[in-house]
């Protein structure tokens, strides 16, 4: 995956001689390297939006970044400065401890302080770009990277025996993905979002700069918050779909039948925007495709369309296991990679998506308050429930605790341990941005009180207020438009699961009907199969763990199988 690693070694004066770490892409690269007394730093990075992604050594300091930096140029103007990376450094000693507060957009970064002889290694507010780390108390060594394979790789080099976390093995069987700051390895850690991780003379601190908060409710008239709301999006998109035209960039979007995807294209046209490509993947003929592809039609965006059609793209299992680092169930993402690598990137910019929209807006809640974090809270961010009492309860007590509530814990281990890191294939190719996901609009969104986003509510409001024009297409979510009365909507669900529940497993579920592909597809189903009696011994010496992780691809649907095979995949990978 592409970013950057670094190696601290702490008491030593010198990097070892040829001292060197492969960084797996399967895209051309931009490849730096720099050795500075007892560190050794590298970045592998893809070759888009490069102006953005700093990387430059001065006498007082070392800086690079990966990612996408929204406000460069607004931030540039409002401290008079022409240079990005003495942007970067100005903000850094005007607070330490919380410097990247200002900055908005996808991004990671490292700051060296020659001086102070101090390491600051850096997020942003909701870990959109994730850094991993290892830091050895002992020895006092740090070693921290974007991808979790370039830690364990780091680790090894070091000549370190990674563990395997047995935890983090059964957030996978279960949730799908890693909850908190934990991995595969036990000994490797996710830094938080919204945290910088300091080091200095063998220490290392951890400070959170920032922290999203559902509370206090919007205080405003209805009227008033959809009008805000409209105005934070259309901030958004224009930061988004600007830095497209700052490249020379076309436009791309994904687009189906829900809601988000069609708001962010919608808005980038009202904003004024043109010549956008839409991309959808889907079941053929499902609502996604024919939704999708009528308001491409009537917005006059070019269309291209990639039939899931049998779950073939499933097959390609190593390859999708790698590209999201085996830390969330590979048929999560795999969908999405099979489609962007069919494209050729070099005329577009961005990746624009409405990732999470519909969740900010409402769809975590389960009732239109919020909740204390209780057994319904876990279950509903399961992708499985089969294995959840193989979590130890004071780990996920623990986790709990972090959160005043069930939404902010479902956005913090869902949202950004899931979704985020499926999102993380895009990087091969390009960045990806969210207007949902704008930090703005984000923070006002989301303490719009839970009543008024129940059910989505607002939103439909909103689109029905501000994009008349988003609303009259069909959503995917009720088989009916956004206008429609809540009780058509409550009819017609009953009578599409009814309907569900008569035929079985069908195409028409899903733009991924994964149990019908499985019991239609006998070469999918030959492949998992054989891949889970090639790998399970990998598991002989964790007995237990082998013996439900059988129990899970035996027993359980499509989906719980692909978690089981992508834990086999990664231990293979990672070789544990």
């Amino acid at each position: 995956m592409p970013g950057f690693m670094g190696i601290v070694f702490n008491g030593k004066n010198h990097v070892p001689n040829n001292f060197d770490i492969q960084i797996f892409s399967i895209t051309p690269r931009i490849e730096n390297m720099m050795i500075i007394n007892n560190f050794w730093f590298k970045r592998s990075i893809n070759k888009k939006f490069l102006n953005d992604k700093i990387f430059i050594d001065t006498l007082n300091y070392f800086i690079s970044t990966d990612g996408i930096l929204l406000n460069l140029i607004s931030l540039k103007e409002k401290y008079k400065i022409k240079d990005n990376s003495d942007l970067i450094w100005h903000l850094y000693n005007q607070n330490n401890s919380s410097f990247p507060l200002e900055l908005r957009g996808n991004f990671s970064g490292v700051i060296y302080d020659k001086k102070k002889e101090k390491w600051i290694i850096f997020n942003d507010h909701i870990a959109s770009k994730p850094i991993f780390y290892y830091f050895n108390e002992i020895t006092g060594d740090l070693i921290f990277g974007s991808e979790f394979q370039m830690v364990l790789n780091g680790m090894k080099a070091l000549g370190q025996k990674p563990i395997l976390d047995k935890i983090g093995a059964y957030f996978l069987l279960s949730f799908g993905y890693m909850l908190d700051k934990y991995t595969l390895v036990k000994q490797i850690k996710r830094l938080p979002p919204g945290s910088i991780l300091q080091y200095q003379e063998g220490r290392m601190d951890i400070i959170n700069y920032y922290q999203l908060s559902n509370t206090p409710y919007i205080d405003l008239p209805k009227e008033k918050i959809i009008e805000e709301l409209h105005r934070r999006f259309e901030i958004a998109v224009k930061a988004e779909y600007d830095k497209d035209l700052e490249y020379g960039y076309r436009h791309i979007a994904t687009l189906s039948g829900g809601l988000d995807s069609r708001m962010n294209i919608c808005y980038g046209k009202k904003t004024g925007y043109s010549n956008i490509m839409a991309i959808c993947f889907s079941q053929s003929n499902y609502y996604d495709e024919k939704i999708a592809k009528q308001i491409a039609s009537d917005w006059e965006c070019q269309f291209l369309f990639s039939s899931l059609d049998h779950g073939n793209f499933l097959k390609e299992i190593d390859t999708h296991v790698k590209v999201n680092d085996g830390l969330t169930f590979y048929a999560g993402s795999a969908h999405l990679f099979s489609m962007i690598s069919l494209i050729d990137w070099t005329s577009f910019g961005l990746l624009h998506t409405g990732q999470i929209g519909d969740l900010v807006l409402g769809s975590y809640l389960v009732e239109p308050n919020h909740r204390t974090i209780d057994e319904k809270t876990i279950r509903k961010i399961a992708t499985s429930t089969k294995l959840l009492n193989r979590v130890p309860k004071e780990i996920i007590s623990k986790i709990k605790g972090k959160y005043s509530n069930d939404e902010l814990f479902a956005f913090y281990e869902r949202c950004i341990n899931g979704v985020f890191n499926g999102y993380r294939v895009t990087e091969q190719f390009t960045e990806y941005s969210s207007p949902f996901l704008y930090i703005d609009f984000l923070e006002f969104a989301i303490k719009i009180h839970p009543n008024e986003r129940y059910k989505e509510k607002i939103y439909r409001e909103w689109i029905q207020s501000k994009a008349s024009e988003a609303a009259q297409y069909c959503w995917e979510k009720t088989g009916l438009p956004v206008t429609s009365a809540d009780f058509t909507v409550t009819i017609f669900q009953i009578i599409r699961l009814f309907m569900r529940k008569i035929r079985g497993p069908s195409p028409k579920d899903s733009m991924n009907p994964f149990d019908y592909w499985l019991i239609t597809n006998s070469g999918l189903r030959k492949i998992f199969h054989e891949y889970f009696q090639s790998n399970i011994s990998l598991l002989d010496s964790n007995p237990e763990l082998k013996e439900d992780a059988r129990f899970l691809f035996e027993e359980g649907n499509s989906l719980e199988k692909t978690q089981v095979i992508t834990l086999l995949a990664a231990i293979k990978m990672h070789k544990l």
